[in-house]
């Protein structure tokens, strides 16, 4: 509010605030890069009428700094390279398998066996020491969770690479042993896209929570969407009585035309270390991050409003005689306090939609709003569809769809190498927990009548181990 502040300094919040300039030229489909790099050239052009050979003298300051700048660009270059071209090596030795579960028709389960899942892929393995991180290229292990609809069949995916594919099987037959894994080709790298035949639309789907867009892209963090636990999902009631997220994200997917194609990918990681050089730790950062939003809660629970004060005329005491938390408080807080207990986990989401014909406009804006069942925008946390083909609104920023063909085929190879955390797709990323997780990806159980979803006929046992021979 600018109410109390003089008017040059309403005029300096108001019209030479350069961050508002720059969200405002951004809203009309300008780069923000281009905006920045016009505005440097012409104030550059308009010094270079003030100031005699104003090229040479740039010249000759670059020049005589050089001994200073050249050395710590080349040192900085040098490292990012490094980091680059040893991660890429350690990546192109690991033999990446995908593995298709079969579901059955009787699942009785809860979500929460799947939590214990995906616990059990918190693996921090390979980052030891720096020599580990920044000489050898090695990472920690991460996995892909997918969904893929081809014209309404749908099919369950998980990617990993081959020496954990036992682990990734021990995980899911500990708590489904009456599914199926088996080993297929891969449909994304199967696929080859040609923009005279296919038309596609690319989406990350990015955590935002309840504040809004924030310039501290890790607070956000904090917050994590609805949950099978918000759903009741954890007191495994009867099936008619069991309502799953899930379900309605299938039954979208099912109903598609037989040449659309629609594809959904989580890429987790534990949350662990960020540094090369140096240890982050990242997760002990989520921890202090939630701790933190819980005591803002609690404060503001504890200090009356200005304007209520003002209004009930109470005196200058802003405090209340004791903490009154309203229910949307306490709702923040309980879920804030329940995934401090669980395993977070570093994760990126993305997907597309594919068709050989017209795009059909309910199919796209689903496909962009997918997780909208496990949304709480308004005081929590929900997936929004940012990134690759989100921003084209306008026709100016795309002339005869070269730039939009282009993303798409970006996207396909970040889909196909299964990356977010490491060159050469390096993309924003969120953490949410193997409670989040479980949600979103699970073997659905009988409530889930989706026709698309194509269930083995029984489950198999092994023959006893007293038949006669």
């Amino acid at each position: 509010m600018s109410h109390g502040k003089s008017p040059l300094q309403k005029i300096n919040d108001e019209w030479l605030d350069l961050d508002a300039w720059v969200g405002w030229i951004g809203e009309w489909g300008v780069s923000r890069g281009m905006f920045l790099m016009t505005l440097f050239a012409g104030l550059y052009i308009f010094l270079g009428q003030l100031i005699p050979s104003l090229p040479l003298f740039t010249f000759n300051w670059l020049f005589g700094t050089a001994p200073i700048w050249v050395p710590i660009s080349l040192f900085i270059g040098f490292w990012r390279v490094w980091v680059w071209y040893s991660q890429s090596l350690f990546l192109s030795g690991r033999n990446p398998v995908l593995l298709e579960m079969k579901v059955p028709r009787d699942i009785y389960k809860s979500p929460r066996a799947m939590e214990i899942c995906f616990s059990l892929f918190s693996i921090s393995s390979g980052e030891t020491t720096f020599i580990h991180r920044g000489w050898k290229g090695q990472v920690r292990p991460f996995f892909s969770f997918e969904i893929a609809s081809f014209g309404g069949e749908l099919h369950f995916f998980i990617w990993c690479w081959k020496n954990y594919q036992n682990e990734v099987e021990s995980a899911i037959y500990g708590q489904y042993p009456e599914v199926e894994l088996h080993v297929v080709e891969d449909y994304a790298t199967k696929f080859d896209f040609d923009p005279k035949i296919h038309s596609i639309y690319c989406t990350d789907w990015r955590l935002e929570s309840y504040h809004g867009p924030s310039n501290d892209s890790f607070a956000i963090n904090a917050y994590q969407p609805k949950s099978y636990i918000d759903f009741e999902l954890d007191k495994d009631p009867k099936e008619e009585f069991k309502i799953d997220p899930l379900s309605t994200v299938l039954e979208f997917m099912s109903n598609i035309e037989p040449q659309e194609q629609i594809w959904a990918q989580i890429v987790i990681r534990k949350c662990g270390n960020l540094g090369v050089l140096f240890q982050q730790e990242q997760d002990h950062d989520w921890i202090h991050m939630v701790e933190h939003e819980v005591e803002k809660i609690r404060t503001r629970a504890a200090i009356m409003d200005k304007d209520v004060v003002s209004e009930l005329g109470v005196g200058k005491d802003e405090r209340q005689p004791q903490p009154r938390a309203t229910w949307m408080q306490q709702e923040q807080m309980k879920t804030l306090q329940r995934h401090l207990g669980k395993y977070p986990f570093e994760i990126g989401a993305r997907g597309c939609y594919i068709t050989t014909g017209h795009m059909h406009g309910p199919t796209y804006t689903g496909t962009r709003w997918l997780w909208k069942p496990i949304g709480n925008p308004h005081y929590a946390a929900h997936f929004r569809p940012r990134r690759w083909h989100n921003p084209f609104d306008y026709p100016w920023q795309d002339l005869h769809d070269f730039r939009w063909n282009l993303t798409a085929r970006r996207f396909l190879d970040a889909y196909r190498r299964r990356i977010f955390h490491h060159s050469p797709w390096i993309t924003p990323t969120n953490i949410v927990t193997n409670e989040t997780l479980a949600t979103m990806w699970h073997p659905p159980s009988r409530t889930s009548s989706t026709p698309g979803l194509q269930r083995i006929p029984a489950t198999k046992a092994p023959a006893p181990p007293n038949l006669p021979t």
